[in-house]
């Protein structure tokens, strides 16, 4: 068996976090990349959703995301579309790193990235990553941003649900870091229709991102500030997953799985669970 099919078992078997493999990899990308793009597709499609793909596809996404691998776009985005499933291959990147994925791998298929986001069906953090996705594209420069605009004003007539859920906290901290002052109105009425849930976030927060933005000289600089931008070295984004050297979270059963990092603590402290106890794992 070569380095890089020993690395690879690596990815879905190790109990501690795999830098060697990581590394060897890396530097044997052109051996590596085939056999990751497979474990992804084999998972997108329902062929392997074992636990130890999970790991490979985990840690395989931020090294495709470092090497710009577009293919890696159109499967990602399938299993986000399916709901949970995401959850499963990536467990708590889908809150972490999934936004800066999203942006690393984006293959110019605007319209696969808004029907995410507007889809019920998808998952729900996978949706609001790809809505940070395209707003820090519209940033960039990459798309117009006078459609991103033009999008976001549609997406506030027809996003669904129409009750308090995080594809609308994503919407308007979209809007507000974009520092689109014509869209305040409708962040306005989001908020006070209950859309965005105001025990975790008031209108307050959203007017002062937006304020933050339009004196801004460099709005990317807002988006960089949140993680919210293309991955240039993939141990790096992943040293978030590497506390201690315990086992990362993804193919692990995680009993919070559905508690959004901005959603109210579950132990009753008040705060928000990135700020309790989150934090304090």
């Amino acid at each position: 068996m070569n380095l890089v099919s020993l690395a690879l078992d690596d990815l879905g078997g190790a109990e501690l976090f795999p830098l060697d493999a990581l590394m060897t990899l890396r530097q044997k990308w052109d051996e590596a990349r085939g056999p990751l793009l497979d474990a992804l597709k084999a998972f997108a499609s329902g062929a392997d959703r074992t636990p130890e793909n999970a790991g490979r596809v985990f840690f395989g996404l931020h090294l495709m995301a470092e090497k710009r691998e577009t293919e890696a776009w159109a499967p990602l985005l399938a299993v986000a579309g399916e709901g949970e499933v995401l959850y499963d291959m990536i467990g708590d990147a889908s809150t972490e790193t999934l936004p800066a994925i999203l942006l690393s791998l984006y293959s110019g298929d605007l319209d696969g990235l808004k029907k995410l986001i507007e889809s019920p069906r998808a998952d729900e953090w996978g949706r609001v990553a790809a809505l940070e996705c395209l707003s820090a594209l519209a940033a960039r420069g990459e798309i117009s941003r006078d459609d991103a605009q033009a999008f976001l004003a549609h997406c506030f007539e027809t996003l669904q649900p129409r009750e308090s859920h995080a594809v609308w906290y994503g919407w308007q901290g979209c809007v507000a870091l974009l520092g689109l002052s014509e869209l305040e109105p409708l962040a306005a009425r989001a908020f006070r229709q209950g859309l965005v849930d105001n025990s975790i976030l008031g209108f307050e927060d959203f007017q002062a991102d937006l304020r933050a933005s339009r004196a801004s000289a460099n709005p990317v600089e807002l988006f960089d500030e949140r993680g919210i931008h293309p991955i240039d070295d993939a141990l790096d984004a992943l040293a978030v997953f590497d506390e201690e050297d315990e086992e990362p979270s993804p193919p692990a059963e995680n009993p919070l799985k559905n508690v959004g990092r901005n959603d109210p603590c579950p132990c009753g402290s008040g705060k928000k669970y990135k700020k309790c106890c989150l934090a304090a794992e």
